[in-house]
């Protein structure tokens, strides 16, 4: 370098000396109008919503989400299997399964009279199921069928020492499934357990007609024939009990003897 600060030749200057007083380049900056900025975070929310509902769709169907393993209950006489294929719960969504039409399915069978559905977390399913069971039989003709408590006819074997109601009129055969007359049905239910304390007498038989329903045969007192009692159907039953119970007790005050009651008109008792 020459004396003064004279550069010499071939000595290259900084790079700073160079731009000095020179303005560098910038690119353009594009300025965006601001509904389009609204409308990319409106759009952006769309998508993100879309996402969110296929994901909640996909899981809804997923069949990590359906059930799996359906435990059926409380069954005696039906199978297990039958129970879970006619429930046909095995493969539905357990977020949202039609526990009802599942439940009416089952109540279709004769067997069933309820049932009871829950969920079992994570993949399963629970049926519990209260059946039909065998409590009398019913002769129509000569030919007995078995029913239960409230008159539904049970393929299934008569229980022991089996209560008999006779109907004295014909009807067509019966079938499984089939009901009979509920309200004698539930006279003989009450008063066949109850007779022999409430009246002093036992039900030794039970008839049933269409014109006048369910006739309860009592055993007779000392000295006394057989009672029959016309009850009709089970509307008013305890009146008829209070109203049967205070004409045996004033028959007897009084010596005389019954041998029928007709119940059937509320205080309009006929006796015989």
């Amino acid at each position: 370098m020459a004396k003064g600060g004279v550069v010499g030749q071939g000595v290259r200057r900084p790079p700073a000396a160079r731009v000095a007083g020179r303005r560098r380049w910038r690119s353009p900056r594009l300025v965006l109008p601001r509904w389009y900025e609204r409308w990319r975070r409106v759009a952006l929310f769309g998508v993100i919503v879309a996402l969110a509902m296929f994901g909640g769709w996909w899981v809804y169907g997923s069949p990590l989400l359906s059930i799996r393993d359906v435990t059926v209950e409380g069954n005696v006489a039906l199978s297990p299997d039958v129970v879970r294929s006619v429930a046909g719960l095995e493969g539905e969504s357990i977020v949202r399964p039609d526990f009802a039409g599942a439940r009416e399915r089952l109540l279709s069978l004769a067997l069933v009279k309820d049932v009871e559905i829950s969920r079992d977390w994570p993949a399963g399913a629970t049926i519990t199921i209260i059946e039909r069971a065998p409590w009398a039989l019913w002769d129509v003709g000569g030919r007995r069928f078995v029913v239960d408590d409230e008159g539904v006819v049970l393929d299934l074997p008569a229980p022991a020492n089996a209560l008999i109601i006779v109907q004295i009129d014909a009807v067509a055969p019966l079938a499984p499934g089939d009901r009979v007359e509920p309200g004698a049905m539930a006279v003989a239910r009450r008063l066949v357990p109850t007779a022999q304390r409430t009246l002093g007498r036992r039900v030794v038989a039970l008839e049933f007609s269409q014109a006048s329903g369910l006739t309860v045969v009592l055993d007779g007192g000392p000295n006394q024939p057989r009672l029959r009692a016309t009850f009709g159907d089970a509307q008013g039953y305890e009146f008829k009990v209070a109203a049967l119970y205070a004409v045996l007790r004033q028959a007897q005050e009084e010596g005389r003897t019954l041998r029928s009651v007709d119940l059937r008109f509320g205080d309009r008792v006929a006796i015989q």
